[in-house]
């Protein structure tokens, strides 16, 4: 009997290819990896059909293989061989992905990547627009006319199966811990400046009925956690330092009569080039790391819909300000 067969496992950047993958190596496929290899798609599939000339009767390649075309060579090496070609379709979401993007950066390197630090970091270090483009090319956003619609891999494609993994994300033990994370501006507090934003610390207004609400929080022994975009540090209109921007947070706290730690993104919002910029995981995920958190404990309280976008790709609960504190 005939065992030979190719398998790529295929699905977004950080998806969880690679710990998918052990499961075939373990069973003795051998693989080829480009981040390992280099090169192009086609050279990898290159790659496949040497191993098979080297008495390899089992291979398995892993890839993003976003589009119809980007997996055509791999199933023409198969039809050339007759060796059958399996896809392994791994269903991982774009805000798991990028979770896991965030995870794997502060496992890696300490914290979440800065926009200008990205360069030379490798393949498995890549800035959010790699997210975004797999999504886009997946979805044909740019209407390819060689294939129109969704870029779903289908056996008449010439896959002898394709099977879709579910991802599914399992924290360790230790991650038990609550928190209540929150936005500031129009959750917590307003301006009585120029602005709708505070840009100094006596513009700082605590809306009513929060303090107590977070006093409360506190005393069931949740922590108490802030995240913010505060873009006014690189928009032209402010250009606000940053001692200021802690200033503010500083006086925040002081009015709330609680100690949040709050953690923000400074940078302007477009083009979007950091994690750390809600709805954006990363700061969610550095928290989740710090503090060990279960993020089903956790409840994030914003005002807005980026708050809750970036409160599900964390796995958060979301409430909104004026029901959380009413």
């Amino acid at each position: 009997m005939d065992n030979k067969e190719i398998v790529i496992v295929m699905g977004y950047n950080a998806g969880g290819k690679t710990t998918l993958v052990k499961e075939f190596t373990d069973q003795g496929y051998h693989r080829i990896n480009r981040d390992e290899l280099g090169g192009t798609i086609e050279k990898q599939a290159a790659h496949a059909e040497a191993a098979f000339g080297d008495g390899k009767d089992k291979v398995v390649l892993d890839n993003t293989y976003p589009t119809i075309e980007s997996r055509e060579s791999i199933i023409a090496v198969g039809k050339k061989l007759g060796v059958p070609v399996r896809c392994v379709w791994l269903q991982t979401s774009f805000e798991d992905a990028q979770l896991n993007a965030c995870l794997r950066q502060i496992d890696q390197t300490g914290d979440i990547i800065m926009p200008d630090d990205f360069k030379g970091r490798g393949p498995n270090l890549f800035p959010p627009v790699a997210i975004f483009t797999y999504k886009n090319k997946f979805e044909n956003k740019k209407k390819n006319q060689k294939h129109p619609g969704k870029q779903t891999p289908k056996t008449e494609h010439g896959f002898s199966e394709v099977e879709k993994r579910p991802f599914v994300r399992v924290w360790p033990s230790d991650y038990t811990n609550e928190a209540v994370i929150l936005d500031a501006d129009d959750t917590l507090r307003t301006s009585r400046g120029l602005y709708p934003w505070p840009v100094a610390a006596l513009e700082v207004e605590i809306i009513a009925g929060c303090g107590d609400k977070l006093k409360a929080d506190k005393a069931k022994g949740k922590l108490l956690l802030g995240v913010s975009n505060q873009s006014t540090h690189e928009k032209k209109e402010t250009q606000t330092p940053i001692h200021l921007i802690d200033a503010c947070f500083e006086r925040t706290n002081k009015l709330l009569d609680v100690e949040i730690e709050w953690h923000y993104c400074p940078h302007y919002r477009f083009p979007v080039a950091c994690y750390c910029r809600k709805p954006h995981s990363g700061l969610g995920a550095r928290l989740i790391r710090k503090h060990k958190l279960d993020p089903s404990k956790c409840i994030y309280v914003g005002d807005s819909t980026s708050d809750k976008t970036f409160a599900g790709r964390c796995g958060f609960q979301f409430a909104h300000a004026e029901d959380y504190f009413k």
